[in-house]
């Protein structure tokens, strides 16, 4: 494989999560401080008077609402994809196979024109044989893909406010199919990959794939 320079794609290559410690840490923060500062806001007589005057003060109050949620679903959404990719990966590791690449995937975003088997896959790993999509309740995977099946990878786009943007891999299937992935930004972590992500995950694959072929 092409040289990573990137931390997240070494450890998509070496199959390790980063620590989840600094989300939970960000995430205790907006939980515990946005309500504080409400609390702060309403006691100041001040505040209470200009939100009579201001229809915008109570947006205001809304958005430390908002980030309260926020931070709330920061939390619990990495607790609970790490809890599963650690399941999936004891999975892949327990059949003794030795992946040269995982890809965590969005399993809402997946687009296919062929039907996927439930539950559909969660982590995707990628070794000489191809592309095996993994559930964390199966001990074998879900689908397997050849690479004699992929004719090419690139990237799948979509209108976003009036301009195309990367959202996804994009995988050519032999047979007028496709498969369209939207990555995940690391092993035990909800966070879509955006198109600057995708830009470097791109070549990475193509390098990778090239190797495993050959």
């Amino acid at each position: 494989m092409q040289d990573v320079t990137d931390g997240w794609v070494r450890r998509l290559r070496d199959g390790t999560a980063p620590r989840q410690w600094p989300i939970h840490l960000a995430a205790a923060v907006l939980v515990l401080g946005a309500p504080a500062l409400i609390v702060a806001e309403f006691g100041s007589p001040a505040f209470v008077e200009q939100m009579d005057r201001s229809s915008r003060v109570g947006s205001v109050v809304l958005v430390e609402l908002f980030l309260t949620v926020v931070g709330i679903v920061m939390s619990v959404g990495t607790w609970w994809s790490g809890r599963r990719d650690r399941r999936t990966l004891a999975r892949i590791r327990a059949g003794g196979r030795e992946p040269a690449f995982f890809l965590p995937v969005l399993t809402k975003g997946i687009r296919t024109s062929e039907d996927l088997p439930r539950p559909r896959p969660e982590v995707w790993t990628l070794d000489r044989a191809g592309m095996h999509g993994w559930a964390p309740d199966r001990e074998a995977p879900v689908i397997d893909l050849p690479w004699s099946r992929i004719r090419t990878i690139d990237l799948a786009t979509k209108d976003a406010r009036g301009s195309r943007v990367d959202y996804a891999l994009w995988f050519d299937l032999v047979g007028g199919g496709e498969l369209v992935l939207p990555p995940r930004t690391a092993l035990g972590r909800p966070f879509e990959v955006g198109p600057g992500g995708l830009e470097t995950l791109l070549p990475v694959l193509r390098s990778l794939r090239r190797e495993l072929v050959d």
